[in-house]
């Protein structure tokens, strides 16, 4: 497949010839920026050779994570241009948005990370309409977008998500999907893939059924997740696991244990967040990972890669926040790659941040990205996630005032 770029008019010049086979990723650039592109290219796609398929599609491109595109893929094409723009034309693209288009649960989850989210106030409670959720999906991938995520809540209880899924061009972005699977059934499972859905992320919180139905608040909850995973691989849906790690569940296993149903089950990747103090937990600093759990978890999750052959894949935030290879150009996703829009439209730099940049009722998604990499708090890339951070804390998150409907608008916090 031949990537051509359009996003920056340094790039037009560039060309890249990517094929791949079932043994080996093939890459040849060509044109005048070829030399100039030339090890950054060397760079993006020697990472890329060392990650192992989780799965390869009949016209022979690869699967590496569910939040990538295929590659090759006019998709992809997108994702290495937001790639070029951002590190080599200082000119920061997002790879990715996180959608939450509902604030309706059926879960009452300790953890959750969306809790206290839009809770009323300052004109942002209304969740926004089909059409404005449609605006935010095009507006998104107008700006680089390659994978566009809907969240809630749970989303599944959005009835108009198959017509939200159908928004995401296929030839630009991927969409998918992070749900509790209680509504994931044959029919639901069909009718998403049917609109265009690319993969569908289930949480799972503990390996044993109980547990995790008691961190949830609902009976069967596990069992769903099970069946959740079933349905959507009868629909040809990629399928992920998504869990978070604390420093207990570090010590008693629970990630091989997790691993071990994934592959049971037939997912394609198991993703580990960090628990972090956000949402529910939005004070606890005292639960964040030690330097130790996270090492612990590296490795487990390096074991697990090899003993199960990439399939499931295990990527966990601890990877993506080391700071070396391929990471680096990772760290903190908020206001890098990522960014985040809630049913309500505040927009902030990712899910878990309880800080609003502006409302998409009143700017546009490309103002209010410009705005968030603008400002001190992202002008500069972190390798580490900012809400681990003790000193982003104190200086934008210790301030919001209790009780305060959050996202909190982050120019209303007090100047230093």
């Amino acid at each position: 497949m031949t990537y051509r770029f359009h996003g920056a008019p340094q790039l037009a010049r560039l060309s890249l010839e990517v094929e791949s086979t079932a043994t080996e990723l093939r890459v040849r650039a060509s044109g005048p920026g070829a030399l100039r592109y030339a090890g950054h290219t060397r760079f993006y796609f020697a990472s890329l050779k060392r990650m192992r398929p989780i799965a390869i599609l009949e016209d022979g491109s690869r699967i590496l994570s569910l939040y990538y595109p295929p590659v090759p893929s006019a998709a992809h094409a997108r994702v290495f241009e937001d790639y070029l723009r951002t590190w080599v034309l200082h000119d920061r693209a997002p790879v990715a948005v996180t959608i939450g288009v509902t604030h309706a649960c059926q879960c009452t989850c300790v953890h959750c990370s969306a809790g206290g989210m839009n809770a009323g106030g300052n004109g942002r409670a209304a969740q926004l309409t089909t059409a404005e959720m449609r605006r935010v999906v095009a507006e998104s991938v107008d700006i680089g977008v390659a994978n566009v995520t809907f969240t809630g809540g749970e989303p599944l209880l959005r009835p108009d998500l198959d017509e939200l899924v159908a928004a995401v061009p296929a030839d630009k972005a991927v969409a998918q999907v992070f749900t509790n699977a209680l509504l994931l059934d044959a029919d639901r499972t069909a009718e998403l893939k049917a609109a265009g859905l690319h993969a569908a992320q289930m949480s799972l919180d503990a390996p044993d059924a109980d547990e995790h139905d008691a961190l949830r608040g609902v009976a069967g909850a596990f069992d769903a997740v099970r069946q959740g995973v079933r349905h959507a691989r009868a629909a040809g849906l990629f399928v992920g696991l998504s869990t978070y790690a604390t420093n207990e569940s570090v010590r008693a296993g629970h990630l091989t244990r997790i691993a071990a149903l994934a592959a049971q089950w037939g997912v394609h990747e198991l993703t580990v967040f960090d628990v972090l103090p956000a949402g529910r937990l939005l004070g606890r600093t005292d639960l964040l990972l030690t330097d130790g759990s996270r090492r612990l978890l590296l490795d487990e999750a390096a074991a697990l890669n090899r003993r199960f052959g990439g399939r499931p894949h295990v990527i966990t935030q601890a990877w993506t926040n080391c700071g070396r290879g391929f990471a680096r150009l990772i760290g903190c996703l908020a206001g890098n790659c990522q960014f985040h829009v809630t049913a309500s439209g505040d927009f902030a730099p990712c899910d878990f941040t309880p800080l609003a940049i502006g409302n998409v009722r009143r700017e546009s998604v490309g103002e209010l990205w410009r705005r968030t990499v603008e400002h001190p708090a992202y002008r500069k890339h972190s390798n580490a996630c900012r809400m681990q951070s003790a000193a982003f804390r104190a200086r934008y998150i210790d301030p919001i005032p209790e009780g305060a409907p959050l996202p909190y608008p982050i120019d209303e916090l007090p100047p230093v």
